[in-house]
């Protein structure tokens, strides 16, 4: 199966990969948005220099691989009349399918939507919202390591 990846998808290190890069970051999530690649290397989010494309794999939907993950569309802005309180937006940071489940296009929810694609990979999912929305709104719900 040939994997096509875009910028932003969403991809994890390698197991090897993973014991060599991810002392650069701050997170416990194996999770990272990919910033440019060609057909050798690629340069992901918050590790420093190219790294050879060996080195990444899909993240798989299995509800622990892609646990990180939330889903954080853009919506609308509000018109704000003068002189009235700027509305708040709180993020969901559940499990994305979850959020999927609370978003409705028209008489139909994301989720079932969803579960019909029969996705094995997040950033599948990622190409299918930005086909249908123009944006995918995936996001790392990142937890600090311990010292």
């Amino acid at each position: 199966m040939k994997l096509s990846y875009k910028r932003n998808d969403l991809v994890r290190l390698t197991g090897d990969a993973y014991n060599i890069y991810a002392k650069q970051v701050c997170w416990n999530e194996n999770a990272f948005h990919i910033l440019s690649f060609n057909n050798e290397s690629v340069t992901l989010s918050d590790i420093k220099g190219e790294i050879p494309l060996s080195a990444i794999e899909p993240i798989p939907i299995d509800g622990i691989s892609d646990a990180c993950i939330y889903y954080d569309p853009i919506i609308a802005a509000d018109i704000i009349p003068h002189g009235m309180p700027i509305p708040t937006h709180n993020k969901d940071l559940s499990y994305y399918i979850d959020g999927f489940d609370r978003m409705h296009i028209e008489d139909t929810t994301l989720k079932t939507l969803f579960l019909e694609k029969d996705f094995q990979f997040v950033h599948q999912v990622q190409h299918w919202l930005r086909e249908e929305q123009d944006c995918d709104g995936l996001k790392i719900r990142q937890t600090i390591k311990s010292l």
